[in-house]
């Protein structure tokens, strides 16, 4: 995403920081139309016990230079060592977010850079501002200011850490709906640190004349315990929140799943059409595969089993070219013979408006609703340009919700399979019409209600898409050493991603990614290892196949 910023100083008025000398904070209110600031000479600031209440009675815009009518609300409070901000919106315009601006926070803990729960044990987020030399900095991953949305793609949980133990500022947002965040750190000309932002953005169904944010809590750390046990308070709410439950108890997940230690990933056919596996190959990579780890320790993810890849959503039968339904039902059972389970690929999203021509009524739209939002458009005839008829359908409109639900539930009843699963599920919209977050949880009821035993699985996750769908894929890769392994190995796993090498040249198979060839990786807490079989992974690569599926067993 690319960043900009304003040309000018804003001019906010900044007031100090209980309990943090030197540090100071602000507010920006953003309607659809554009952003207010506090009026300084309409601000009324009252102390409240260990806090501060604060409340402008108007409003200020284009840096000062002109008034509007607003009103705005800040309640500070210090709770267990955190400062905790409650920020709340009046404006005769639709309200859209609110930011928590922080100036001069302690800067040896900026210095030493950002990370958040699913960093490497090792990395840190340095931003590069205006003042700073424009190079890269050790372990940070380019030149431009941080920037992490919530809850895709980047922020998986709304929790983040400057510093270590020595010293170290920790941020948590805690909000009981599924809604944006946005962590923002940059160095603007007219500052002399750097300025930390936090933008809360309201369900946009919601948008008008009042907004509420959720609690945004800010806590200096002065040693790795104090760290962890704000983090771990973090993790708590969420629990609670959204009804988190352990893995080993959590009753969506059937006990096979537990067992399992490969997901074998069996390429169909591409959307041009190029076919990796029939049905028939399909099966003999599972008769060799099952030669070398136990039937039962294997989930079989199917791509492209319904033909062209991505090009028949959302309608899904076993396509004629690869073995038709006699075919896909052999494939089904023999994988059954062998002990081992199957789960076929399904999108949470994904429409051809070639083949559906409904798609305007569930299709995602901007936060305004002025228009379509187009998300995903690969190029998949290399042309060099994305597809033109490929759009994102919000599984939250009940039409297009009842459609796939038939269409997955039709499919587990007539081939018996043991697990479905449901492309880009950890991404997220902010949809004026309908909200994705319930849609899930409603399909995936509506599915489990049908089909009590069967495997929910989608593609990436946060925080709260963890309570719905207890397997997903990982678009972190799986040799993460996380700072926190217990967001996601608590209570879910993640498999490999459809988008990771088979053994040899690393074909991606039905994937947009063409080649990508893997290393041999370590596999970490809550992980599951994914073997990729393409066109020739069987006859050129099968020692690679069986090393892999020995290695599994052992895990």
């Amino acid at each position: 995403m690319y960043v900009n910023d304003l040309s000018f100083n804003p001019c906010d008025p900044l007031y100090d920081v209980p309990g943090l000398p030197g540090a100071q904070w602000g507010v920006q209110l953003f309607t659809t139309r554009n952003f207010y600031q506090l009026d300084p000479d309409q601000v009324t600031l009252t102390p409240t016990g260990s806090g501060l209440r604060l409340v402008g009675e108007g409003l200020r815009w284009a840096g000062q230079q002109q008034a509007s009518a607003g009103r705005v609300e800040v309640d500070i409070q210090l709770d267990n060592g955190a400062v905790v901000w409650q920020m709340r919106a009046w404006h005769a315009e639709p309200i859209k977010n609110i930011k928590l601006m922080l100036w001069n926070l302690p800067a040896g803990a900026l210095e030493r850079g950002w990370w958040q729960p699913t960093s490497r044990h090792d990395d840190f987020y340095e931003p590069v501002g205006y003042h700073r030399p424009r190079q890269d900095y050790p372990g940070s991953r380019g030149t431009r200011p941080l920037l992490w949305n919530y809850p895709w793609p980047e922020w998986l949980t709304p929790w983040a850490c400057a510093g270590d133990a020595s010293e170290a500022v920790c941020i948590s947002v805690r909000d009981p709906e599924v809604r944006a965040k946005r962590l923002y750190v940059f160095h603007p000309p007219y500052a002399s640190s750097d300025v930390v932002e936090v933008i809360c953005e309201e369900d946009a169904r919601r948008w008008g004349g009042h907004f509420a944010a959720p609690p945004v809590r800010l806590r200096v750390c002065r040693s790795q315990a104090d760290i962890d046990a704000d983090f771990a308070a973090h993790q708590a709410f969420l629990e609670q929140a959204y009804q988190l439950q352990p893995w080993e108890s959590r009753p969506d997940v059937p006990d096979w799943m537990r067992r399992i230690r490969l997901v074998l990933t069996l390429h169909g056919m591409h959307w041009t059409g190029y076919t990796f596996n029939t049905y028939e190959r399909m099966a003999e990579a599972l008769r060799l595969v099952t030669q070398h780890i136990p039937g039962e320790q294997v989930l079989a993810y199917i791509p492209g089993w319904e033909g062209r890849y991505y090009y028949a959503y959302p309608f899904y039968q076993p396509a004629e070219t690869l073995g038709g339904h006699d075919g896909f039902k052999r494939l089904v059972d023999t994988g059954h013979e062998l002990g081992a389970y199957l789960m076929p690929m399904f999108g949470m999203h994904g429409a051809n408006i070639q083949v559906y021509p409904d798609w305007e009524r569930s299709a995602f739209r901007s936060r305004t609703d002025g228009f379509v939002k187009f998300v995903n458009f690969p190029d998949w005839d290399n042309d060099r340009s994305g597809e033109d008829d490929q759009v994102f359908l919000n599984p939250g409109e009940p039409t297009f919700r009842q459609h796939l639900l038939e269409q997955v539930s039709r499919v587990v009843s007539t081939y018996g399979v043991d697990g479905v699963f449901l492309d880009t599920s950890a991404c997220w919209f902010n949809d004026p019409k309908y909200n994705l977050y319930e849609g899930y949880k409603t399909l995936v009821g509506d599915l489990r209600r049908r089909h009590p035993d069967l495997l929910v699985a989608g593609e990436g996750w946060y925080d709260a898409v963890l309570a719905v769908l207890p397997v997903n894929q990982s678009w972190l890769g799986i040799d993460r050493r996380f700072r926190y392994q217990s967001l996601l190995a608590k209570y879910g796993r993640a498999l490999g991603h459809l988008a990771n090498g088979t053994p040899g040249p690393g074909s991606t198979g039905v994937h947009e990614g063409g080649f990508y060839p893997i290393n041999d990786q370590a596999v970490t807490p809550g992980h599951i290892l994914s073997l990729g079989i393409a066109d020739d992974t069987l006859d050129s690569y099968r020692d690679d196949v069986i090393r892999i599926c020995r290695e599994a067993a052992l895990e």
